[in-house]
């Protein structure tokens, strides 16, 4: 299958590259950058999706009957709140018209868990309600809804990827995992927060493998979460990360304050993507151990 991703230089995009290629697929991979080292089976069409005209041009040079749609606004610390993700809002639904124009006939689009009511926890495809707080959760979602009405009305099949909490090499540096192995490596306190959270956490690898599969490898449409459906609580987290290392890492429980909005259970029912074929193949303590190598070699090198 000829399948384009946008998105492909981002952290899943990396990981989906690797897959979607070893699968056998022809990718054509959208990025702003034009200095990609050429690969077997791989075309680098550089664009900015945020222009019309070049969103345009890179579907036409495209030419897929699949597309894999990962960019957004997603600078940590900002995503949440930004101007930019209106922005792409409208870069999707723009790009979606240009893939139909082009001849395409299956659409699988990155959304997330900001999506969901947070007051449940517990989160179903077609049970939980989607009430969004956030200005990002709220873009999505109504990307989500269009994309929808689009695809029906033009006769693409659709799929929602719901993202949860994904982790591995790769991910900036001040996200949660990253940032506790880090401090862990370097001796340094850890200051987090109570700990107490509930999150569903999977390999950035395992997130790309779902969205691969939901693109080449079942002919399901609709939303589904790419989710473990595991609940993990922080605190749990931090003791597995403690456990890779010699010297008993020191950490401060309850340093740093938690944002008013975050809920204390936020995890996705994964039981939907199962039915498709789809499993996982990295549990947390071994991705987890893999990543503490990971950052110990990056610690060598510098």
């Amino acid at each position: 299958m000829r399948i384009a991703v946008t998105g492909a230089d981002g952290f899943i995009g990396r990981y989906l590259l690797s897959i979607l290629l070893a699968q056998g697929h022809q990718v054509a991979a959208v990025s702003r950058r034009s200095d990609h080292a050429p690969q077997p089976g791989l075309t680098w069409l550089p664009a900015d999706l945020l222009d019309v005209g070049q969103a345009r041009q890179a579907m036409a040079q495209a030419e897929a009957e699949c597309l894999i749609h990962l960019a957004w606004f997603v600078e940590h610390g900002r995503f949440w709140t930004a101007a930019e993700n209106f922005a792409w809002c409208d870069a999707t639904a723009n790009l979606l018209a240009a893939f139909k124009e082009f001849g395409g006939k299956r659409a699988v689009i990155a959304g997330t868990c900001a999506e969901y009511d947070w007051n449940y926890g517990y989160c179903v495809e077609g049970k939980t309600p989607t009430a969004p707080v956030t200005l990002y959760g709220k873009c999505k979602d109504a990307t989500r809804q269009f994309t929808e009405g689009f695809c029906r009305d033009n006769g693409i099949d659709w799929v929602w990827g719901r993202i949860f909490t994904p982790y591995g090499p790769g991910e900036p540096t001040a996200r949660f995992v990253p940032s506790v192995l880090s401090a862990m490596a370097r001796g340094e306190v850890l200051k987090c927060s109570h700990g107490r959270q509930f999150r569903d956490f999977l390999h950035a690898s395992d997130v790309a493998s779902a969205f691969a599969h939901l693109a080449a490898n079942t002919s399901a449409t609709g939303a589904f979460n790419i989710a473990s459906g595991e609940p993990m609580r922080l605190a749990d987290i931090v003791a597995i990360c403690a456990g890779l290392f010699e010297a008993v890492p020191a950490v401060e429980f309850g340093a740093v304050p938690v944002a008013e909005y975050d809920p204390l259970l936020l995890v996705g029912c994964a039981d939907k993507l199962a039915a498709t074929g789809w499993a996982a193949r990295i549990s947390i303590r071994d991705g987890l151990a893999d990543y503490r190598i990971k950052i110990n070699e990056l610690k060598g090198s510098e």
